[in-house]
């Protein structure tokens, strides 16, 4: 799942769609790369990337290179279990190996 552009909170709604898609698959990759970090939206994307982690079954990589959205991953605690890379190819790796 890719999120791209500037994402405000007009589109808040449109985040949350794009995980409610990808919820019927158990594996997801979440590619942040192309996604302004904004802080009205960071907190509906972190939300939404704790509710995928929770999932008994589930398997999450992130691909982030934005500092500051590595440090609001690691804040919420996302960087402890779920794999954040830097490249979509790294994902796909990562994403096999789990």
């Amino acid at each position: 799942m890719r999120l791209d552009g500037e994402q405000v909170a007009l589109t808040r709604h449109n985040v949350q769609l794009a995980f409610q898609r990808a919820r019927a698959n158990p594996r997801v990759i979440v590619d942040l790369t192309r996604l302004r970090h904004d802080d009205s939206v960071a907190d509906t994307v972190i939300a939404e990337l704790l509710r995928a982690k929770s999932r008994p079954a589930g398997k999450l990589v992130i691909v982030a290179r934005n500092q500051r959205w590595i440090q609001s991953l690691s804040i919420a605690g996302l960087t402890r279990g779920t794999p954040i890379v830097a490249t979509l190819d790294d994902a796909q790796n990562a994403m096999r190996k789990q």
